[in-house]
């Protein structure tokens, strides 16, 4: 890996003096939503490497470097759950974000902060790779970060199922991928009405091949498909689906029958 020099963490420190004294401001509330400081919370060190010549944080087991900002505004679901603050402030905090299920990223913000961004950093092992970046992530474009690039539509095996059934409530699949790797998937309403005379979709995500498998090559599937009537009775399909797929491919499956005749994939 080429060497990387340091990355300076840029903050915001004009006008704070004069927003504190808005105590009602919403400002000093954008953050009150979000997970508090957990009991016995951990204290990250930031620190600089001198082969690197950066600012790193280890935060569960991975090392860390400043790659971006906030798009757009910041909403109370993007982070999932507070794992610490930094050095020995408690109101910079630590999170893992709700949209980031392979940990890739995390976020550091500012509890009492008014004019600062949260701060995103990435893993410092995805150097050099591309990877799935929650799309409210701005990078900053650090020359830093070299050929290092990011997506935000996760990668998929979309099955298209088309409904020409009746009294369905809900759709689900079981699947296992080259015969090992299981997982689950379902479809419905949201408010729980009958599902008919529709186009619905399930997918397998790029996150259960996961250092596993390559995204980029076939992969087998088998899944078995599971129907809930509106009475919440529950009826296993027969048919099994058996086919090697790849990421970003799709296939489309037509559902008939019902409650009282069973159900039937094809």
């Amino acid at each position: 890996m080429k060497p990387i020099k340091k990355i300076k963490v840029l903050t915001a420190a004009g006008a704070i003096l004069f927003a504190s004294l808005f105590s009602g401001c919403s400002l000093f509330n954008a953050y009150a939503g979000i997970p508090s400081l957990p009991d016995n919370a951990t204290s990250y060190e930031m620190y600089e490497v001198d082969s690197v010549d950066m600012m790193l944080i280890d935060v569960g087991g991975r090392t860390y470097a400043p790659y971006g900002t906030l798009k757009g505004r910041f909403k109370d679901d993007y982070v999932r759950d507070c794992l610490g603050y930094v050095d020995d402030d408690k109101n910079t905090r630590v999170y893992s974000l709700s949209e980031d299920p392979y940990d890739d990223y995390i976020v550091m913000i500012n509890t009492n902060g008014v004019m600062e961004q949260p701060q995103f950093w990435r893993a410092f092992d995805t150097y050099d790779e591309d990877i799935f970046t929650p799309e409210y992530i701005n990078s900053l474009e650090y020359e830093e970060w070299g050929q290092s690039g990011s997506y935000s539509e996760m990668r998929e095996f979309r099955i298209d199922v088309n409904f020409e059934a009746e009294d369905v409530m809900e759709l689900a699949m079981d699947f296992t991928i080259n015969g090992d790797t299981d997982g689950s998937a379902g479809v419905r309403n949201a408010d729980w009405s009958e599902m008919k005379d529709d186009v619905y979709e399930l997918s397998i995500p790029e996150m259960h091949l996961h250092d596993k498998y390559d995204f980029d090559e076939p992969f087998d599937v088998e899944i078995h498909f599971t129907v809930t009537s509106m009475n919440g009775s529950q009826f296993v399909i027969d048919s099994v689906y058996t086919g090697t797929v790849k990421l970003g491919g799709n296939d489309t499956l037509t559902l008939t029958g019902n409650a009282q005749d069973g159900y039937q994939i094809r």
